[in-house]
């Protein structure tokens, strides 16, 4: 099974079990769909469309309220102590202090998001109502929990099927990293971080089934979304480089090296591993050798 370790950053990157007991599981399948309801979107933007129509501000935008939210999904959504959401947005605030602060953003927070019970407070925890509300996050941990499950059956219609549907899901709503446009927080990070390797696992196992199937070309959609949504991680473009070889793509293989190398150079300094570099000679001298 390919979804253990990558080359990140021309380095090995051993990424986290996905599902593993304990771990954060989003709300199941149920909930709200398409045109109804709340949906929050947060990977590599932040907006809001309510009953299928983007919310707008009336005049500026409401910025502790917004952070609140962005917190809460930060923190997972479901049953997060007020006391924890009110320590990591206003930290210089203690006690008494912060609780009035807390239920004050709390109230226009929801007068903002309308008059529907979108969050639920009970017993000093607030939860986002997965009956109402859709978020991007939730969507793509249950992709990729279900890729995971569906990639240890025996290949068979339904299941190649199955696992397309969830390829489409991830190039749809994984539009970037969480909050990627925000100024980076330190109760954001654990969350931006843990999508993040989520995703190149399962970007990475995706681009490997469909290479085992005998379908490049949907592997190559594969690492190149992969690289559109983080340019650092080498195997994509030593598994696109070697795809688009095989589909006859040359020049657009020697193109992805040389991104590659630009990007490696400008970004840490380095150069392509040996590896990559192999790959790359490789293709270029049977490039060569088929031009005659």
């Amino acid at each position: 099974m390919f979804w253990g370790n990558v080359k990140f950053m021309s380095m090995q990157y051993t990424l986290p079990a996905m599902g593993v007991p304990g771990s954060y599981q989003a709300p199941g399948d149920e909930g709200v769909q398409p045109s109804e309801g709340l949906r929050i979107y947060t990977l590599g933007r932040f907006s809001l469309v309510r009953d299928g129509q983007p919310l707008r501000y009336a005049r500026k935008s409401p910025a502790k309220p917004l952070q609140l939210l962005k917190a809460l999904i930060a923190s997972g959504g479901r049953q997060v102590g007020a006391a924890n959401l009110a320590s990591v947005v206003w930290p210089d605030k203690e006690g008494d202090q912060a609780q009035r602060t807390f239920e004050t953003t709390l109230h226009r927070l929801r007068k903002y998001l309308g008059d529907d019970p979108y969050l639920l407070m009970e017993d000093g925890r607030l939860t986002l109502n997965s009956d109402r509300v859709w978020v991007d996050v939730w969507e793509c941990e249950r992709q990729m929990t279900k890729l995971r499950g569906l990639l240890l059956h025996p290949v068979s219609s339904e299941i190649t099927a199955e696992i397309g549907f969830c390829m489409d899901s991830l190039i749809r709503y994984y539009q970037g990293h969480f909050l990627s446009r925000e100024q980076s927080s330190c109760w954001s990070v654990s969350m931006e971080e843990r999508l993040r390797s989520r995703y190149i696992n399962a970007m990475l196992a995706l681009g490997h089934f469909w290479e085992q199937q005998g379908l490049p070309t949907k592997a190559i959609a594969c690492y190149q979304k992969g690289i559109e949504v983080d340019d650092l991680v080498e195997t994509f473009y030593q598994r696109l480089i070697l795809c688009l070889a095989r589909v006859g793509r040359q020049p657009e293989a020697i193109a992805s090296y040389r991104q590659c190398v630009h990007v490696l150079s400008i970004v840490l300094g380095l150069q392509p591993t040996e590896e990559t570099q192999a790959i790359y000679h490789s293709v270029l001298t049977h490039y060569r050798q088929q031009a005659g």
